[in-house]
């Protein structure tokens, strides 16, 4: 998996988001902090482009998290709750297919920090 998503950095939401669930579907110990690096680099790339400059901060907030030299699980775990409540904020909003795909999302961003600590 390592580079896989720095491999498409115009990946579309579709992409982007089944590629988040898929990274996070075998727990914590299943990816490491450079896949979740890359991943991160990914969705900021993304939100470049779109209004979503809270949840691309708490991205730099996580990315900053897996960059320290001991990564503090409770931190990481805070930060992946809240994106998870920036991610249902967006639901009410989203159209088509996407507001199951955004609640799916935000669903195993928390089941994944929960792991965490």
């Amino acid at each position: 998996m390592a580079n896989q998503h720095s491999q498409a950095p115009h990946a579309n939401a579709v992409t982007l988001i089944d590629s988040t669930m898929q990274s996070f579907d075998g727990g914590p110990l299943s990816i490491s902090s450079q896949e979740g690096l890359s991943l991160i680099n990914d969705w900021l790339h993304s939100l470049k482009t779109s209004e979503a400059d809270n949840i691309a901060g708490t991205l730099q907030k996580l990315k900053a998290a897996l960059q320290e030299p001991m990564i503090d699980n409770v931190h990481v775990k805070n930060i992946l709750l809240g994106l998870a409540e920036q991610t249902e904020r967006w639901v009410p909003q989203a159209g088509g297919e996407f507001p199951a795909r955004l609640q799916n999302l935000a669903t195993a961003l928390r089941n994944f920090g929960n792991q965490l600590a």
